[in-house]
């Protein structure tokens, strides 16, 4: 594909990523403490084999987790990526369940060379996402039953532009930079449905972040032999300060038909209050291998982060961590007679002890992934589906049990600079 076409598709997805960042990509009653599901820092080529990055260097993908990645790139190389999800879940508490679905864009980047030596991205990533609707009954008299309605949604996305360099034939490292903004509403209601002359109590509250982070990365590639090295990687998010804007809204009021059978609002009270303050957020590493060979890629990471510094901003908060493994299987990718033997095909697992601690329980996220990169016949452009299969949470201490399947799409254009084609 000309690049001239890229940076229209570029463009074009870059407008739309600005416009949706704040649609429901996820619809979980979990989004509804702390910043919302932390969203796994990837993109469907690794989701797909356990979502792996510590250590994988591979010279068409945009590896964003581990600025020192980049290195990888080709000299000559463009690469353009752009992803949507989708998810599905189950969700069950003790006595009751309810399935939702959710869709939303997913990532935007790019990845060039500036030199041999430096590489370059530049994207539009999730950090969180927020999405919820519950609605729970009580009965606070004993007579009348009251229902509570909980809403929520938005989220945080990353605006990123990160450098990495070579300094030795073995070494690299990287740097990128963040800057997060994001709108996140969340409404709550209180009402007596029976009684339609009743007041009606509600509360919004609208979180509003920006700032800078930082995260640097090293890889470290080992040749074991012609065909095949191991590289060691290692990530570190930067604890640093960012700007949060608190507004919250308390109003009550009362619906009632007029003579013409329409419904009126009335207004009771309404208290209006803004707040601004610093928000932590908190530093984190994360450490892995890949082993890469002609056919096989296989890798592990680990990553902690240090959420329960955030006690003071959030309540039921605790350090996460996880863990990661995959491996990627292509039967010859130079191929020519069988289109199936230049297929990527991906498998993994995780498990992910989450940073929300709710009725003193930390919630545990397991599952499994799989994976297709499916190429283009004439090029190096690649079409990838990941699907994972997870389970979030617990039906003890009146909490939910997630059970639910995410699907991402992502294509990766590939492309070279300034090699002029030539025709006979």
């Amino acid at each position: 594909m000309r690049i001239k076409w890229i940076f229209i598709i570029l463009s074009l997805a870059l407008f739309y990523s600005i416009n949706s960042y704040s649609q429901k990509g996820i619809y979980s009653p979990y989004t509804r403490y702390g910043l919302g599901e932390i969203v796994d820092q990837n993109m469907g080529n690794t989701m797909g084999f356990g979502s792996i990055t510590s250590g994988i260097r591979m010279n068409d993908v945009i590896n964003y987790s581990n600025p020192a990645s980049y290195t990888a790139q080709d000299t000559n190389s463009f690469i353009f990526d752009v992803g949507i999800s989708a998810n599905t879940s189950l969700q069950r508490s003790s006595d009751d369940q309810i399935s939702r679905r959710a869709l939303g864009f997913d990532h935007l980047a790019i990845g060039f060379p500036v030199f041999r030596w430096w590489k370059s991205s530049i994207g539009i990533v999730p950090l969180s996402q927020v999405g919820y609707h519950v609605k729970t009954t009580t009965n606070p008299n004993g007579i009348d039953e009251m229902e509570n309605r909980f809403e929520g949604e938005g989220g945080i996305r990353q605006f990123y532009i990160g450098n990495a360099f070579d300094l030795t034939k073995n070494l690299s490292v990287g740097v990128n930079y963040y800057y997060l903004f994001g709108n996140t509403t969340y409404n709550s209601t209180a009402a007596l449905p029976e009684d339609p002359y009743s007041g009606l109590f509600q509360k919004d509250l609208n979180f509003h972040l920006r700032g800078s982070r930082f995260q640097t990365g090293l890889q470290y590639e080992f040749n074991l032999s012609e065909n095949s090295n191991l590289t060691l990687g290692v990530s570190h998010d930067l604890s640093t300060n960012l700007d949060l804007e608190k507004s919250y809204e308390f109003f009550s009021f009362y619906q009632y038909n007029d003579n013409q059978g329409v419904t009126r609002q009335d207004t009771i009270d309404r208290i209006q209050q803004t707040k601004d303050s610093k928000f932590q957020y908190p530093q984190g590493w994360s450490g892995g291998f890949a082993l890469q060979g002609r056919k096989l890629i296989f890798g592990a990471d680990f990553e902690y982060q240090n959420w329960s510094t955030l006690e003071e901003e959030f309540d039921n908060l605790s350090d996460s961590y996880s863990l990661r493994g995959g491996m990627q299987y292509t039967p010859d990718e130079e191929a020519l007679g069988s289109y199936l033997q230049r297929v990527d095909y991906r498998l993994g697992a995780f498990y992910k002890q989450s940073y929300l601690n709710l009725n003193n329980q930390q919630l545990k996220d397991f599952g499994i992934t799989f994976g297709l990169g499916l190429p283009l016949r004439y090029n190096r452009t690649k079409f990838n589906i990941a699907l994972k299969l997870g389970r979030r949470g617990t039906t003890s201490e009146n909490l939910i049990e997630e059970n639910y399947a995410m699907i991402n799409f992502n294509i990766t254009f590939y492309d070279f600079w300034f090699i002029k084609q030539k025709y006979r």
